[in-house]
């Protein structure tokens, strides 16, 4: 090994997500080519308020309880003091932080606290991709001091750009010359933007080193039960257009600077074992399998992969597709699996709003019939909800109460429910259509919780109604229309409110 340390950071919310594969593949990457690595991991700390973004959703009445506090040891320490002293005791020649836009605030407090240790700071990741600039001025009123907090920022992928980067840092040569890296250059303070390499081949990455996380993260909560599991990648990218997502802003970057094709898939030999050596080192009992739409695979290669998966792997497993891909043939294949659950966008109600604002163009029938084939072979979906879309009115809202209501009768109830309000990410379509609109500032900053206020100011909504909105939806869908009166109590954000909301959550629990 180098003498070269690398402390990967993950800036977090407690216990949000499922272990992700992205700082798995970079410790792979580093590790393969001789470097140490260490990882700081923000999920395991508990929050300021005690309250774990799975507390909330049951709180809320979307999943149901389980035992996962048995499994889990959130720290109660002081989060910053542990960071400054890992690096003292690790000591890295390199920091790297992955980073989406509601998290480089909380990161950047975090380099402000070891700046002046001369430790280079990297930040990667699709929220670094569309922020360089915010990311690269902070601290710059001082530059001339030094004090500019980040040193290099990783545009797309970083798989080769960190490791090409870590080599030269041991090396102790110039950083202004590679790949994917931009920085500023040490004389002027301008912005150095360098191009960008060819997209990985997925093929030729090592198999994810998940070991960087403490055991007792591969736990998570699902449908009532505790299951351990992990993010088994199948593919990369998106072939699709929704205008909330970064995936096309992404796609046109790559576009651009001819990196090749966004959207892959692995190969089944490469998927099948990749599976088993993950499932055997860390004791899964249950798959994820991370794609963004598994069933737009094509019908052959998604026949074999059933056939194997059988064969091979044979344990329950969960995954996420579009609800314009099932068919018979494909959901029946997805019941051989083993699919216990698919995690689903439906959205919003309204199919106006999904066509001309999301441009997601997905009738409601087809949704329902989707639906019904994912009774007819009991697999039970997660629904993904978006409030407070701009221009949306409180009558779209209800579009979304009743289709949901549709559907959760087809299921019998047996169902998850995610209800998001609506952020407007860098890199989005949507993003620059609130910025145009007026709704929101061009640099105004993202919230940091997952369950976030809206940022828009707009004229169909308030934020608080959409912040009521947010609390009730769960009621509003699963209790029969003759409670809505005292749903709308529940909305407002006082001590009627909060009693009336208590009365009625318990009653969805029972």
């Amino acid at each position: 090994m180098k003498d070269f340390n690398v402390l990967l950071f993950y800036p977090n919310e407690p216990m949000v997500g499922i272990v992700p594969s992205n700082l798995a593949i970079l410790s792979a990457c580093l590790k393969e080519s001789g470097f140490n690595v260490k990882l700081f991991d923000c999920t395991t700390y508990r929050s300021v308020t005690g309250e774990t973004q799975e507390d909330t959703r049951t709180k809320l009445g979307l999943v149901k309880k389980t035992d996962i506090d048995k499994y889990i040891h959130l720290k109660e320490t002081n989060i910053y003091e542990d960071f400054v002293e890992i690096v003292d005791e690790y000591k890295p020649d390199l920091i790297a932080f992955t980073v989406v836009d509601s998290t480089i605030k909380f990161s950047l407090s975090f380099v402000g606290l070891i700046k002046n240790k001369n430790i280079p700071i990297v930040f990667g990741g699709v929220g670094a991709t569309f922020n360089y600039e915010k990311i690269l001025n902070a601290g710059m009123e001082d530059f001339m001091k030094g004090c500019a907090l980040v040193d290099f920022v990783c545009i797309g992928e970083g798989e080769e750009a960190i490791v090409e980067l870590c080599e030269e840092l041991f090396r102790g040569n110039a950083c202004e010359n590679i790949k994917n890296i931009y920085c500023r250059n040490l004389y002027s303070g301008n912005i150095i933007k360098n191009p960008l390499r060819k997209l990985v081949n997925l093929e030729d990455l090592p198999t994810p080193d998940f070991s960087i996380y403490e055991d007792w993260r591969f736990y998570r909560p699902f449908m009532g039960k505790v299951k351990r599991m992990l993010q088994m990648d199948f593919d990369r990218g998106c072939q699709h257009g929704c205008t909330y997502c970064a995936a096309p802003g992404l796609r046109k970057v790559f576009i651009d600077e001819n990196c090749g094709r966004y959207y892959r898939v692995k190969s089944n030999d490469k998927i099948f074992q990749e599976m088993k050596y993950l499932i055997d080192k860390y004791r899964l009992d249950f798959v994820w399998i991370s794609s963004e739409t598994l069933l737009d695979l094509p019908l052959e290669k998604f026949r074999e992969f059933v056939e194997r998966y059988k064969k091979e792997i044979n344990l329950p497993m969960w995954c996420q597709s579009r609800l314009d891909t099932f068919t018979e043939e494909k959901t029946k294949l997805l019941a051989e699996l083993g699919c216990e659950n698919v995690s689903i966008g439906l959205e919003h109600g309204s199919e106006e709003i999904r066509k001309k604002i999301l441009n997601k163009h997905i009738s409601n029938k087809v949704i329902i019939d989707a639906v019904k084939l994912m009774a007819k072979y009991r697999i039970f979906p997660t629904f993904n909800n978006m409030l407070g879309l701009p221009d949306e009115t409180r009558e779209n809202v209800f579009e979304t109460v009743q289709l949901n209501r549709e559907l959760s009768s087809i299921l019998n109830g047996k169902h998850n429910l995610n209800v998001f309000t609506f952020i407007p990410f860098m890199g989005t379509k949507l993003r620059q259509i609130c910025i145009d609109k007026g709704y929101i500032k061009d640099n105004e900053e993202i919230p940091a919780s997952f369950f976030k206020e809206s940022m828009l100011d707009m004229p169909t909504m308030s934020k608080a109604e959409i912040k009521g909105l947010e609390k009730t939806l769960a009621l509003y869908i699963m209790l029969p229309e003759t409670y809505y009166p005292d749903i709308k109590l529940a909305e407002q954000d006082n001590e009627e409110g909060t009693k009336k909301f208590n009365e009625l959550i318990n009653l969805i629990k029972k």
